[in-house]
């Protein structure tokens, strides 16, 4: 059951929505358009707004499903394990789906509204803080890559300092190497001052 939730985290979270809505509502390939990823924030720029929000609540939706579902069966005893164990795997599983979609040659988006989405669940009160950092920032940088990337770190920090050494403190902080990986692009873009 353990394998299979989190075979299913990954596969939910693999579901390429950005790459499936311009394909359709488009004709377009959307990795061959503006900066190539298949998230969200790539979609805007390319397809407008609408579709952009869209692939935002598709992406939010998939990451927050398999949490739930795997919460449901952790508290109706359908699994009999650690929750706190269980639901970190399945927030990493489903970020890893989308980072590395199956379904695109294991070439996906970014994990940003992914990675919200399913510790927003788990860890309220830190998601809320670094997201006070992601919206707040914009005042200082409208460049969203900067931003995503602190959201990352300041989700890790808020979580060590409120949950201590726990699990969740550990996948955070992978969530985090993750989120700088993905966006390995936009560090030397920024480093080299082309960052848009």
């Amino acid at each position: 059951m353990i394998f299979l939730m989190s075979l299913l985290s990954y596969l939910i979270g693999s579901i390429p929505s950005g790459y499936l809505l311009t394909k359709h509502y488009k004709g377009i390939d959307i990795r061959k358009h503006g900066s190539g990823n298949i998230g969200a924030t790539n979609v805007t720029r390319v397809s407008g707004s609408k579709l952009g929000n869209i692939t935002k609540v598709c992406d939010i939706s998939k990451g927050l499903i398999p949490i739930l579902i795997g919460d449901i069966l952790i508290r109706t005893n359908a699994i009999t394990y650690n929750r706190d164990i269980l639901l970190s795997t399945l927030c990493i599983c489903v970020i890893l789906g989308h980072n590395y979609t199956i379904f695109l040659g294991f070439k996906g988006g970014k994990g940003v509204a992914t990675t919200i989405a399913s510790f927003a669940y788990v860890l309220p009160l830190e998601t809320l803080i670094a997201l006070g950092f992601f919206f707040g920032l914009k005042v200082v940088t409208k460049i969203v890559s900067v931003r995503s990337m602190v959201f990352g770190f300041i989700l890790f920090i808020s979580t060590v300092i409120l949950k201590g050494n726990s699990i969740y403190s550990y996948v955070t902080f992978i969530a985090f190497i993750l989120i700088l990986i993905r966006h390995k692009a936009n560090i030397i873009r920024l480093l080299n001052g082309e960052e848009k």
